[in-house]
């Protein structure tokens, strides 16, 4: 999954902005709390790590 995240600071010192998908759907935010709902709510595209109880392994 790729995002294109717009950050902006407000004249109050607030984060906000507008995050964008691959799929070209766009999120407004305004805060930190709401861009982190926002990442979360994001649907992955599958799961390269299978939950088999192992950790994921890094490759070098």
């Amino acid at each position: 999954m790729h995002l294109t995240v717009q950050l902006l600071r407000t004249a109050d010192g607030r984060l906000g902005g507008i995050v964008t998908t691959d799929s070209g759907r766009e999120l407004a935010f305004s805060g930190t709390l709401d861009l982190l709902r926002i990442l979360e709510d994001l649907e992955p595209p599958g799961d390269p790590f299978p939950d088999d109880g192992a950790a994921p392994r890094r490759t070098r």
